[in-house]
């Protein structure tokens, strides 16, 4: 039934983004002045997760590298240093750049401003946790080098913006959930080349469409989902059925995405919560689990424990991708994991509470 898998992963991106017109003219025009030589807009994209901003900068740019001689990178920096981000820029789009692996930082930037010698539009991909680094700061220093900033919370973005970045200056450029009507269309494409002809109906598509309320990336893994449980059904098309049982499926295979793609600081908090089992857990018993046991949490890894403030914004990032949920507010804040089918990959071990 699923004749081409590729469609249905998260890194494929289609020749063209349905129902986001709008949002490509616009980082049309804040690229333009690349098409010239000239320097181009620094954007800042952002909105829920699995509405399409990756994939909309990489369309975008995409359609620039067509007729324009302009260099890119996309760089996913979550728990990256600036160091990796620099190195990532300039493996990905300039190659003939050799590097030891051991440059300090200053020389990083140095290579970067001799190599970028024509207009470079840098995609800092999933960026809410940025300011832990001073890359913005490096790279606004390099003449033809500009970036767009992909986040989830603009304002929690901007309030922690590097002192003296000009980010009023920045396009902003907001996505939200797609429309019914609008997701179907997008479901429909991918089916019509990822599916085989009449595995699915427009009515179930539109079913889907509604129920994962517009985020796309839900709505393209429940249509594999329902595809897939067509497959061990032995259906010869996806029943209704079949559509009924994929979100949960869905949703479970996209946690576990969610938590494979973190860095160590994330997997290492989600294992200490996923130890609590369904109990609601005070943020500050969290805290102290992890403190009591951060040198064992860390044996054998590269990083070193984090501080509770850092803490925070990592289980934000867990919240963000409905990895962990939580109740209340301030100190009165609970958390607990969201789906207990979602094992942690990294095994932890912490003391009992007494």
């Amino acid at each position: 039934m699923i004749t081409a898998p590729h469609v249905f992963e998260d890194g494929h991106l289609p020749r063209s983004l349905e129902h986001r017109e709008g949002a490509m003219t616009t980082l049309a025009q804040a690229f333009q002045p690349a098409t010239n030589g000239d320097r181009a807009e620094d954007v800042l994209i952002h909105g829920p997760s699995g509405v399409g901003k990756t994939a909309l900068a990489r369309c975008a740019l995409r359609r620039l590298d067509e007729h324009a001689d302009v260099d890119s990178a996309v760089v996913d920096t979550m728990g990256a240093t600036a160091g990796d981000i620099l190195r990532t820029i300039l493996h990905q789009h300039h190659a003939g750049v050799h590097l030891a692996g051991n440059e300090p930082l200053p020389d990083l930037v140095e290579i970067l401003q001799v190599a970028a010698d024509r207009p470079c539009i840098v995609v800092l991909d999933e960026a809410d946790d940025l300011h832990e680094t001073n890359i913005l700061d490096h790279l606004r220093g390099i003449g033809l080098v500009s970036v767009v900033v992909i986040v989830h919370d603009p304002d929690e973005w901007l309030a922690r913006a590097p002192d003296g970045y000009d980010h009023a200056a920045m396009t902003h450029l907001g996505l939200d959930r797609y429309g019914t009507t609008e997701l179907a269309d997008i479901l429909e494409a991918r089916a019509r080349v990822g599916l085989r002809f009449g595995a699915v109906t427009s009515d179930q598509l539109h079913t889907i469409a509604d129920e994962v309320a517009g985020v796309a990336r839900d709505g393209i893994q429940s249509l594999r989902a329902a595809a897939e449980l067509a497959q061990e059904r032995d259906h010869p098309h996806i029943h209704d059925l079949d559509v009924a049982d994929c979100y949960a499926r869905a949703r479970t295979a996209i946690r576990r995405s969610n938590l494979a793609s973190l860095p160590t600081h994330h997997q290492v908090l989600y294992a200490v919560l996923y130890q609590f089992g369904d109990e609601w857990v005070r943020g500050g018993r969290l805290h102290d689990r992890y403190e009591r046991a951060d040198d064992r949490l860390y044996s054998g890894l590269p990083v070193q424990p984090i501080s509770r403030r850092d803490r925070r914004y990592k289980i934000q990032k867990l919240e963000a991708y409905d990895l962990v949920e939580r109740e209340g507010k301030r100190r009165g804040t609970e958390y607990r994991v969201v789906d207990r089918d979602v094992e942690p990959p990294l095994v932890v071990t912490t003391e009992p509470e007494v």
